[in-house]
Parts: structure tokens; C-alpha cells; sequence
């Protein structure tokens, strides 16, 4: 059953407008509803529409892969696998849900082709087995044609995919309530059961959408609710990842540091050694267990040169360089960076920004980051607040300056170069406490009035990144050295194969940096035992060889995506699609032209085209002569199988006839002699036997 004039233009009309592709839908509305008043049909085969169904289905696939590739609809499929904490992990989810949205959105315009290819074609439906492969196969191994029956009317399907389409846009406003429910009805009108009085029929939809009216604005209220809570209980537990202001420790938890293996960020060394050590944020004031800046830096806008792509943060030379790749979330990230970066390249983003923390965060930009960054020893970007004034950088929590300066006494800290000093902590922890970043269940007998870090000074001397940090900061400003918290990735995995290392999530690391007054700058200084990386390794899961495949193909992707021409192959694609709709059109029409030629050179007795001539013709003649004749369509295996019970001829010797006038019309070898004069006898002893039963 047809739907009723204009009700499929209007739906279609109510989806552009609110996908915001109405001219595309208007076009398509013209298509469809011009096929009321057009006489010109097309008689299309089986062979044409599994051609116009594997056409949908390439634009299906051809959909997807552009929602993955192009830049407007970003795919976040990665930063699930590749974001350190939950609300990196929720904020991907919510941008994977919305590029979904977007491609489904899309399925009007993706199942266009075979709605209008049924909308022009002598049938009304399209037959099912179109659908499957696994048919068609079936179909072609038996030598017997595809079955053309049961058909499909997918107007009406098509009508509820628009309408699904539409609703996707997630307009809450009531008129479009209405008019779904508007054309909803106008559909269950034209399809309504004749037993029920109209009258009911009518009340009946009232109430209905009167109380889907109410439920709607009852779930859009309970979305708010949940939101709401969702939102609050994040921001409670989780991380905020690109938020530097803090950053929360694990002195004084128990238990194992859950790190993971993913690879978050790959380095490639240009001009000049790999950095050791990536810098993301400092911090100068500690109450435990959690360091902060203060006072709170306020973000430093950063002037893009050349052509957007070049980011100078600091006005001096540099010779090394480094190649650092990772991915954004929703085009916001904070870099990584060696110390003494001076100049970013490769960054189109709308805005790059800095702080005396030390911060770089990149807003608006895209979604894989792969930053050369220009570096080498000298001033850095937290330089310029040590000038202020160190005051903030030598202060010792009051909870800790007992054990901090019990400790800086024991290794007569005081009154030394800063270089000195530094050689005497790393000697210290080297020789005195051990690496573990799983937490003994001595620490919760923690004597009273000690606190966490002064147990790992002064008593049971092992701990993770952070405990060497933090003790070796405050240790450098008991002895008069402003010193600070850094926050940042160690890099020290070579990939193998490549000049590259890896980053992993279990990489990301602590340590101290110190002023060095003779040079004007920031000097990073790692207490932490050696051989901490080897120690967290040996937590890897057995399954992170198959997630590093995963991830290095998809770092190679990204590459390629973002800065290997893949926005010159999305218009490549889009023309080769195009190009492949018009070739799929003129073969369907060539075939018909085709046809009409052979019907007419069949009525010219000098023509004979192959397998005309087949004796399995007079079998049909002679049926359709008592009266059971085939139907325009019908597929002759059908048709046998259709007047089985109404013969009382046998027919079930035609089946092996007509598998060789099958072969007589269809194979391009023929048959051979033999098998020519096999179909010719056993048409004639069936034709002669006919004869014999009609006569009795």
C-alpha cells in the first residue's frame, strides 16, 4: 500500500528542517511525490535491484567511514582507549553518541536510492531476497534464477526511518511533538481497521497523544534530573583532566596503584637526544595530600605567527627538536613538553594558551595532535614567577617541617650549592629506600601525630613517584632552595623497529625541579629509584602486546587523518560516489533499452536470439492452452510449482527440462549435442503423452 500524497514530502520536509539539510530533503520530496504523475516506469530485473541494494549499502559503509574521517563529525573512538581517567573516558563516550547520531541521521539519504528505484519501477515491491547474500548465492550455485517472491513495500518503513531521523536532532520544542504525531496519525489514519468506528478510532488517538505529550515532558524533566546527579557525582570523584589547578596525591592511600599499559603519547626525537622527562604541570604549595599553585596562574594567551600553525612561547634559540604525538579530547588538551620548549609547530587550533605553572593547553583544535616542539636548555615559561618573589617556593608545611628538618639536619643540607644538595638526595634515596607502588598495610599503623610522608622518611622508606617528590621538594626548601612539584610523563620505552619511544599511562611520573639562581631557570631533579618503570611493568596486562597493535595502527591512522591528505581524499570519495551512482543508473537504463531491442528483434521471425528457440516453449504454449497459463512475472519454477494441484498432466518431469532450457538460454556455452537432444525428445514425449491424457 501506497502512502497518501504528500505525506512522505512532508515527513521528508520535517527532517531537513530539522537535520538542516532541507534543501537536500525538499529535492528528495520532489523525487518521490513526482513519481504520482509521471507515466515513465522502468521495468527493473532482480539483477537491478540487488545493483540499487548493493549501492545502499556501499553508501552505508561510505557514511561511516567519513563520520570516522572527517573533521567536522569527529570520531572519539580512541580517546576511550587512550584517556587516563573517567571523565576523559565520559566525555568520548558523549562525542562517540553524537557522531552515531549524525550518521543515522543520514539514513534518508542513504536509503533514497531504493525507495526512488521503487518508486519508478513497474512493481510495487522489491523482492526480499535483495536483501541477503546468502540467498543470492544460494541462487547461483543451483542454477536456478533468484526467487522474486515474497516482495517488500518499504514506503512505509522508509516513512518510520525519516520520522526516527528526524527525531535524532533532539528538538524538544511542542510543535515538533505535534507534528510527528501529526503525521503519525495521518499514516494510521489511511491504515486503520474498518470494524472500529471512527469516532473511537479518533478518541482514541487523542488520548494517546495526549498522554505521550504528558510522558514527553516527564522524561525530558527526568534527563534534566539525571544529568544533573550524573554531573555532580563526575565532578565529585573524578579527575577533571584538563583542570591544572591541583592535583591530588596518593601518599597515604594502601593498596596497589592501579597504572595501565595504554600507550597515551608517542615521541620521536628530531635534532638531539629524546627528552627524559615530559613537563605538564608544576605546583608550589603542598597540603597534604594534595599540591596547587598559588596563587592560582591565570592563563597567558599565546600569538600564533606564520601561517596559525606556529606557536612561539619564548623569544630565545633553540636547536632540539621533537616530534610529539597524543590525542585531545574534543580538541582540548594540555601538551607535554621538554623543558625549555620555546616554539610549537603543526598546531591548527583556535587558541594556544600558558601559564606560570608551566601549563601549554590547546583549545579547539583536532582531535590527534602531532606537535614538533623546538627546545634546549636556558629560561623556561615558569621562570618568570620565581622573579615575583620565592616565598611560596620555600615554605614547609607546618604538619611536616619536625621530620623535613630532622632529616635535612642528618644530611647537613644547609648552607650548599644547589647541585650539591641535589647529589646528596639523590644519594639518599638511592641507597636508603626502595620503589613500590604497592602500599604495605604498615601504613595504616601510622603512629599517631606522624604523618604519611614522615613514615616514608623516617620509617618504612618505600613509596611510589609521588612520595620521592614530594620529600625531596620540601627537603630542597629546608635547605633554602625554592623548589616545586612537577607533574609529567618519564619517557624511556623504545618502540621497536623505529626510531620512536612509547608513552604509557603507567609512565606518567613526579619529581622535583629546583631554582638554579647562577642560570635564571628550573632544573628538573628525579630522586625516584631507577628501576621504578621495570617495576611497574611487571603489573602489565597479558593482553597489552594486542592493545599496543591496536594502538600503534591507530596512532598510524590518526597521522593520516589529520596530517596525511585525508581531507583531500574525503572530496575523492564523495566524486567517486557520485560517480558510481550515475554508472549504476545508465547501466539500468542501458538494460532496458537492451530489452526493448530484443522484444523487438523476437518479432522479426529472422531473429533468432539464444535460446529463443528452445523446445521447452511448446510446453508452455500447450499449458497455457488448458488454461493454466504463467503470469506476467512469474518465475516458471514458481508457476510449475503453482499449478501442481490444478494439473492433471505430470509435471514432474518438466523439472530436469527445464533445468537444461535454463542452461539454453542463460549459460554462454550452451548445451552440448547430447543434452540439445535430450530437452528436444523429452519435450516431445511429454507433449505426446499430453495429448494421449487430454484425448482419454
Amino acid at each position: 500500500m501506497k502512502p497518501p500524497p504528500f505525506l512522505m514530502a512532508a515527513a521528508l520536509l520535517l527532517w531537513g528542517w530539522q537535520t538542516g539539510l532541507l534543501a537536500i530533503a525538499l529535492l528528495m520530496a520532489v523525487v518521490l511525490e513526482a513519481a504520482r504523475w509521471i507515466e515513465w516506469r522502468v521495468d527493473f530485473s532482480v539483477k537491478d535491484f540487488n545493483r540499487v541494494v548493493d549501492l545502499v549499502s556501499l553508501l552505508a559503509a561510505a557514511g561511516a567511514i567519513y563520520c570516522t574521517v572527517t573533521r567536522e563529525t569527529t570520531n572519539q573512538v580512541m580517546a576511550m582507549f587512550q584517556s587516563t581517567n573517567f571523565a576523559m573516558q565520559s566525555k568520548a563516550a558523549t562525542s562517540m553518541s553524537q557522531t552515531a547520531f549524525i550518521y543515522f541521521q543520514w539514513f534518508p539519504m542513504i536509503l533514497f536510492p531504493v525507495i526512488a528505484a521503487l518508486g519508478y519501477s513497474t512493481s510495487e515491491q522489491i523482492p526480499r531476497s535483495c536483501f541477503f547474500m546468502l540467498t543470492r548465492r544460494r541462487a547461483a550455485r543451483s542454477g536456478l534464477p533468484q526467487p522474486v517472491k515474497p516482495g517488500i513495500n518499504l514506503l512505509y518503513p522508509y516513512f518510520a526511518v525519516v520520522l526516527f531521523a528526524a527525531c535524532l536532532a533532539n528538538q524538544r520544542s511542542d510543535w515538533f511533538y505535534f507534528a510527528i504525531c501529526g503525521l503519525v496519525a495521518v499514516a494510521l489514519w489511511v491504515t486503520r481497521p474498518r470494524r472500529f468506528s471512527n469516532v473511537v478510532w479518533v478518541v482514541v488517538l487523542f488520548l494517546v497523544i495526549k498522554g505521550g505529550f504528558w510522558g514527553y515532558h516527564g522524561l525530558n524533566q527526568l534527563q534534566g534530573v539525571i544529568e544533573n546527579k550524573l554531573a555532580n557525582w563526575v565532578a565529585k570523584w573524578a579527575r577533571r583532566s584538563l583542570d591544572r589547578s591541583d592535583t591530588a596525591t596518593a601518599i597515604g592511600r594502601i593498596g596497589q596503584l592501579k597504572l595501565s599499559g595504554k600507550i597515551v603519547m608517542q615521541v620521536e626525537p628530531e635534532n638531539g637526544p629524546v627528552p627524559q622527562l615530559l613537563r605538564d604541570t608544576m605546583f608550589n604549595r603542598f597540603d597534604s595530600p594534595r599540591w596547587s599553585h598559588s596563587p592560582r596562574p591565570e592563563p597567558t594567551e599565546v600569538l600564533a605567527s606564520e601561517d596559525g600553525t606556529v606557536w612561539p612561547l619564548l623569544e630565545r634559540p633553540a636547536t632540539n627538536s621533537v616530534l610529539i604525538s597524543s590525542f585531545s579530547t574534543r580538541g582540548e588538551a594540555v601538551l607535554a613538553l621538554p623543558p625549555g620548549t620555546v616554539t610549537l609547530f603543526n598546531i591548527s587550533a583556535e587558541k594556544v594558551t600558558t601559564n606560570r605553572a608551566e601549563v601549554v593547553r590547546v583549545s579547539k583544535g583536532p582531535d590527534f595532535l602531532r606537535v614538533r616542539a623546538l627546545y634546549g636548555p636556558g629560561p623556561t615559561l615558569g621562570d618568570a614567577a620565581i622573579t615575583n618573589g620565592p616565598a611560596q617556593d620555600l615554605t614547609v608545611p607546618l604538619r611536616e617541617q619536625e621530620i623535613v628538618a630532622q632529616v635535612a639536619q642528618e644530611l647537613a643540607l644547609t648552607n650548599h650549592p644547589p647541585e650539591m644538595v641535589a647529589r646528596k638526595l639523590i644519594a639518599f634515596f638511592n641507597e636508603q629506600f626502595k620503589y613500590g607502588s604497592f602500599l604495605p598495610d604498615s601504613l595504616a599503623q601510622v603512629p599517631h601525630g606522624m604523618t604519611p610522608l614522615g613514615f616514608f622518611l623516617t620509617k618504612n622508606r618505600i613509596g611510589h613517584c609521588e612520595y620521592f617528590a614530594t620529600a625531596t621538594v620540601l627537603l630542597m626548601r629546608q635547605a633554602g632552595i625554592p623548589a616545586r612539584y612537577v607533574y609529567g610523563w618519564s619517557v624511556q620505552e623504545p618502540e621497536k623497529g623505529t626510531n620512536r619511544f612509547i608513552v604509557r599511562e603507567r609512565h606518567a611520573h613526579a619529581w622535583c625541579v629546583y631554582w638554579d639562581a647562577a642560570h635564571k631557570t628550573w632544573v628538573d631533579l628525579d630522586t625516584t629509584s631507577a628501576d621504578w618503570a621495570e617495576t611497574e611493568k611487571q603489573n602489565a596486562s597479558f593482553w597489552e602486546p594486542l592493545s599496543d597493535r591496536w594502538s600503534r595502527a591507530w596512532f598510524a591512522y590518526s597521522k593520516w587523518r589529520w596530517y596525511g591528505g585525508a581531507e583531500a581524499w574525503q572530496n575523492y570519495f564523495l566524486i567517486a560516489l557520485i560517480v558510481l551512482i550515475a554508472l549504476l543508473a545508465w547501466r539500468i537504463l542501458a538494460r532496458q533499452r537492451r530489452k526493448r531491442r530484443g522484444d523487438m528483434s523476437a518479432a522479426n521471425p529472422a531473429f533468432i536470439g539464444p535460446g529463443l528457440d528452445s523446445e521447452f516453449y511448446r510446453i508452455e504454449s500447450r499449458l497455457e492452452t488448458l488454461g493454466l497459463g504463467r503470469r506476467p512475472g512469474e518465475a516458471i519454477s514458481d508457476w510449475l510449482e503453482r499449478i501442481q494441484p490444478l494439473a492433471t498432466l505430470p509435471l514432474t518431469p518438466l523439472r530436469q527440462l527445464l533445468w537444461l532450457h535454463y542452461r539454453l538460454r542463460f549459460d554462454p556455452q550452451g548445451l552440448r549435442a547430447e543434452e540439445r537432444d535430450s530437452l528436444r525428445n523429452g519435450v516431445n514425449s511429454w507433449l505426446a503423452e499430453s495429448q494421449s491424457n487430454t484425448k482419454s
